[in-house]
């Protein structure tokens, strides 16, 4: 079961414990944020949020102040994006934070006129003082009270954009989301405390067990990591069923060292960062030897109840290429993307978020054109949104789905839309729908209702966005201003981490998820448009040419859903493709 936040596990614990569709929601949202396999749209790292706008402003302003990077230019779109992120998250802020959203609001702005005045002459006290005044854990704070008004009731849009920031602020207090659900389920069984003890349950002594691969003896570890503790493992000494045997191959030491984390899953991963870190010096120390920590892991809890696991790694039946030939543009991107996603898992985001974006500079992207690629990956976004959404809908009762299947062909073991238009013509609303099209849209009501909560607020939400043409244009400018949000900010992680030489910034595990979600993305649209051209036999363009028609589709686009006043006419088929098709579906 890929979705975990939809299995029959969690919607039977639902029900026992009488939850109701608002509070299904919060938990089921929450946990889909803290999915790894979730895309971009629906991930944590990928929503919009002022509390982590916030947080990224304020690590760049301290950084300017005392390393001047990012420079002041780049200092000023960090503003910019920043300031477009809060202002779209601020209407969830009514229900707590309004006050100090305003004035880290103000602050940034008071930043902004600095620099426009004085540009490169910018005094670094400016900066300095400004970092001083934003103050995320105010937000924090606020968002964490929002757990009473969602658990007794918010109405739509805004109940999504709440949970949005709840989910946001539990993935900096760094919880995992596998572990989180099994509280979850527990905690419903036996509501002993609040929901909030739940998500944010605070940091405690954890102490991590990992196999260090390639060295025996790890000399002086005691002295740069004063608290760990370190055993020689030797294959042939372990007993048959120890769980260290799969891990020892060779030269191998157990290394034993304290975290202070708020899970099990999250001291591991905390504890791994850590001892990757200290092994740079063994590396620097032993250039003709390669150290490395193998995937498994031990974690004895702060009662002394041991965990054991393996770093997650999925696995497909049939792996297939980004495209069935080479094209060259892009095999530098594709390099570099793949050693990104590697760094990243081994527990180095600030390198995994640099990467990623040296992954989109391979492809000819420099900070003067993120614009045009935040427009690209807006459009590519509404298009995975609707799949994922088909997907979520259809996800258990293959008995109500039968008219909806009728109308809306799938393909394959997976279900594959075959149209993702045929799905959207379901998702409008119609004055007089075709027997057949009335059905299917019946049996997409009655398949959200069945489902609850999460799913039923998703079908909710897309049918009043595509029956508002102006609210639509509105969801896509704000998917351009959060990818490029991102994107900034990844330019200024790759300057950190290449030029300054940072390894640690906040938040910086959402960095590198997000960068290498979005390099995934971009990667998507560039291999389809590059796959058609292929077959048709004509010559290949440009990646940034693709961004730049992109950008301008998207620009009519919205401006053309701004005044059309329906969606009727609008195809997410080939939207990110090289046919302009985009405005060209004849109704049913």
């Amino acid at each position: 079961m890929r979705y975990q936040y939809l299995d029959a596990r969690l919607r039977q614990a639902f029900d026992d414990a009488g939850l109701d569709r608002g509070q299904r929601a919060l938990l089921q949202g929450v946990l889909r944020a803290l999915d790894p396999d979730a895309h971009i749209g629906e991930h944590v790292a990928g929503l919009n949020s002022a509390f982590l706008a916030v947080t990224r402003a304020q690590t760049a302003l301290d950084s300017h102040a005392t390393e001047d990077q990012p420079r002041w230019n780049l200092l000023r779109r960090i503003i910019t994006t920043s300031l477009a992120c809060m202002d779209a998250a601020a209407p969830a802020y009514d229900h707590g934070g309004a006050r100090e959203l305003a004035e880290a609001r103000q602050t940034l702005l008071d930043v902004d006129a600095a620099i426009a005045a004085d540009g490169q002459k910018l005094d670094p006290q400016v900066t300095a003082t400004a970092a001083k005044k934003l103050d995320p854990r105010a937000l924090e704070a606020a968002v964490k009270e929002w757990i009473t008004p969602l658990w007794n009731g918010v109405e739509l849009p805004l109940r999504a954009r709440m949970i949005a920031e709840v989910a946001v602020v539990v993935a900096v207090h760094g919880r995992d989301g596998r572990q989180l659900r099994a509280d979850l389920l527990r905690w419903l069984k036996k509501p002993d405390s609040g929901l909030g003890d739940v998500f944010w349950p605070p940091p405690r002594r954890h102490v991590v067990a990992l196999v260090v691969r390639g060295a025996r003896v790890l000399r002086h570890l005691d002295v740069l990591l004063p608290q760990a503790r370190q055993e020689p493992l030797h294959r042939n000494r372990l007993p048959k069923d120890d769980f260290l045997k799969d891990a020892v191959d060779g030269s191998s030491v157990l290394v034993r060292l304290p975290v202070s984390a708020a899970d099990v899953h999250t001291a591991a991963l905390l504890g791994r960062r850590i001892l990757g870190e200290v092994l740079d010096q063994y590396a620097a120390g032993e250039r003709l030897t390669v150290l490395d920590i193998a995937p498994l892991w031990q974690v004895s809890g702060p009662t002394g109840r041991v965990s054991r696991g393996t770093e997650h790694q999925r696995t497909v039946g049939n792996a297939y290429p980004l495209t069935a030939y080479w094209p060259a543009e892009l095999r530098s991107a594709m390099r570099v993307a793949n050693l990104a996603r590697q760094v990243s898992a081994n527990t180095a985001p600030m390198a995994g978020a640099g990467l990623a974006w040296s992954a989109l500079e391979a492809t000819g992207l420099d900070p003067s054109k993120i614009a045009w690629l935040a427009k690209a990956c807006a459009l590519q976004m509404l298009r995975q949104h609707l799949i994922s959404l088909h997907v979520v809908t259809t996800n258990h009762d293959k008995q109500l789905r039968r008219p909806l299947d009728a109308h809306v062909p799938t393909t394959g073991v997976k279900h594959h839309l075959k149209s993702v238009d045929a799905w959207l013509e379901v998702l409008i609303r119609h004055n007089r729908p075709n027997e057949q099209l009335k059905a299917a849209q019946e049996a997409v009501t009655a398949l959200a209702a069945n489902e609850g909560g999460l799913v039923q607020d998703l079908v909710e939400l897309w049918r009043m966005r595509l029956a508002d043409s102006t609210a639509l244009a509105g969801w896509l400018a704000e998917q351009e201003d959060t990818v490029a949000a991102v994107l900034e900010w990844l330019y200024v992680t790759r300057n950190l981490a290449f030029h300054a030489g940072r390894f640690a910034t906040p938040a910086d595990e959402l960095t590198a998820h997000a960068g290498q979600a979005v390099a995934d993305l971009t990667l998507e649209f560039l291999g389809n448009w590059r796959t058609v051209e292929r077959l048709r036999g004509e010559p290949e363009t440009s990646a940034v040419e693709i961004y730049r028609r992109l950008a301008q589709r998207k620009d009519q686009l919205e401006a053309r859903l701004k005044r059309a006043g329906s969606v009727r006419r609008l195809s997410v088929e080939d939207i990110s493709g090289p046919d302009e098709k985009w405005w060209s579906r004849k109704p049913s």
